[in-house]
């Protein structure tokens, strides 16, 4: 229930005006709460407001105060806290309330009436096409309202009172108004009335489908699936009935006339044909790497689209073949017409080499090293990509790099690989002694090592107490104890190191490795 809130009486000089009443401060008047502001004419469902004092005196006794309503003859009990009214034209309803001390104050309040109201939607639509259409609601009272069609289906907008038709429909469509929210004060339900339109669409098009294939010798029937009530013209002469039989090769075309008087048209091409026309050699000979091309693409392509089986079990046009043999393919076509065609093939052998598909060298910790790719010798001529022609080449950095090799039969076989840079033998150096005495020699303890992963230092004193830790390659002590207040004093200190290294150029880590040792400050 919505609350709408009056200033009242003499009382106050504004809304916000404050009460002092035994020793409470009230922050407004008794005021009329009401569940609308208005009613709609008719209605069974009534409008109820109620005198709220609590908001004024939240301790106050509303059985102590009394009320008194005004007209009384248009209320359900003109002298209750709260009341029932059902107005048949819009009235001022006023209250007089009585504080257990004797305050009168004073609130009204106007309940707008909305009279009996229709919509009329317009007589249902029958066309022979929907398409752009429009519909058309109406009301017949003045005041400002809401438009809803429901379903939206097809509707440019299905908050307006005439929404234009953007497809074919056949539809019943429900037209809600509703008084409008800014007309009411109210954010919630109002004065409603509906009506109903149902929109047919007749004929709005026809379709007597894709262009047909067939094998010659048969028979093909043209149906457009349409009512045998329609009235039918063929392109052929004389013939008038729903569908059409269809024994050559042309182009047909049917008017067709709805019982209403909606007409459409259409086209249809029909080919007659022998099957595919295949063209290839009876046999072919070629490499096995990287295959031999066969393809059985017929040449006559209009009567396609083509289906196609060969004995490798592939139902491609082209295969790649690597092997000799015999090789058989059925094409069928649109019209499910087929022709079948067998090839030999002769595969010459190629050469076979073991470049691997992958590879890393550990360039960076041992640069004077000198690494190689290489393939099996013996074969005519080599090309890598880096232009040398022998079966090896010297590797000095990370890249792409790949070999064509040819044998004395012209066949050849390329392989490509690459090559990263990776290193991967761990290696932690911890010095066993080192003097910050302030000459700038040696004068700290430096965590070095290489490809380490995950390191976890920590240097402890004889007693077992942790001084200093460090987890990276590069971190250094000036022997600080823990804080850095002081400096340790010259002493045997032991370290333990646990860490981890990459398996792998993919990143995959090894177990933890665990070392110790002991390192002595002098000064």
């Amino acid at each position: 229930m919505s609350e709408r809130k009056h200033s009242i009486g003499a009382l106050f000089v504004c809304f916000f005006s404050f009460t002092m009443i035994s020793g409470l401060i009230h922050a407004q008047a008794p005021y009329i709460a009401t569940s609308q502001n208005y009613f709609c004419a008719g209605s069974a469902d009534e409008v109820t407001m109620y005198c709220n004092v609590l908001a004024f005196d939240p301790t106050t006794n509303v059985l102590d105060w009394s009320f008194s309503w005004e007209p009384a003859a248009e209320v359900s009990d003109p002298l209750a806290q709260t009341i029932a009214i059902a107005p048949d034209v819009t009235t001022n309803y006023a209250v007089t309330m009585v504080a257990p001390d004797g305050t009168v104050y004073l609130d009204d309040i106007t309940i707008t009436v909305f009279p009996v109201f229709s919509v009329d939607a317009g007589s249902d639509l029958a066309v022979c096409s929907t398409l752009s259409e429009s519909l058309s609601a109406s009301v017949d009272i003045s005041d400002a309202v809401d438009w809803l069609w429901e379903p939206a289906l097809g509707l440019s907008n299905a908050s307006i009172s005439d929404p234009q038709l953007l497809q074919e429909v056949t539809q019943v469509y429900t037209v809600t108004a509703t008084i409008s929210a800014s007309t009411v004060f109210s954010s919630g339900n109002a004065c409603t009335a509906s009506d109903q339109i149902e929109v047919t669409s007749i004929f709005p098009s026809m379709d007597l489908g894709p262009d047909l294939v067939a094998c010659s010798g048969e028979e093909v029937v043209v149906d457009p699936g349409l009512p045998v009530n329609y009235t039918y013209e063929w392109s052929v002469a004389g013939e008038t009935l729903p569908v059409l039989s269809v024994v050559s090769s042309g182009t047909y075309g049917l008017n067709a006339t709805s019982t209403e008087g909606c007409a459409q048209s259409d086209v249809i091409e029909v080919t007659f044909t022998q099957g595919p026309e295949l063209v290839f050699p009876d046999s072919v000979l070629g490499c096995e790497n990287p295959g031999i091309a066969l393809n059985a693409t017929p040449t006559n392509p209009e009567t396609g689209p083509f289906d196609y089986s060969w004995s490798t079990g592939s139902n491609e046009a082209e295969i790649m073949v690597n092997a000799s043999g015999y090789y058989e393919v059925i094409v069928s076509d649109a019209g499910d017409c087929f022709a079948s065609g067998t090839i030999v093939v002769e595969a010459l052998p190629s050469p076979s080499t073991s470049l691997p598909s992958d590879t890393s060298f550990c360039f960076a910790d041992f640069p004077e090293t000198s690494y190689q790719l290489a393939v099996p010798a013996g074969f005519s001529s080599y090309t890598w990509t880096n232009g040398e022609s022998g079966n090896s080449i010297s590797i000095e950095e990370s890249g792409l790099y790949g070999v064509t090799v040819t044998n004395d039969l012209g066949c050849s076989s390329e392989q490509m690989t690459m090559v990263q840079g990776f290193c991967s033998e761990p290696a932690l150096f911890i010095p066993s002694a080192f003097t910050p005495d302030g000459d700038g020699l040696n004068e700290t303890l430096r965590i070095e090592g290489k490809n380490l992963i995950e390191l976890d230092f920590r240097l402890y004193n004889r007693w077992g107490s942790l001084v200093w830790q460090a987890d990276a390659i590069g971190d250094y002590w000036h022997g600080q104890a823990p804080g850095r207040t002081h400096y340790v004093q010259d002493d045997l200190y032991i370290w333990k190191a646990k860490y981890r290294h990459y398996l792998d150029v993919n990143g995959q880590l090894s177990p933890y490795t665990e070392a110790s040792g002991s390192v002595r400050i002098l000064r």
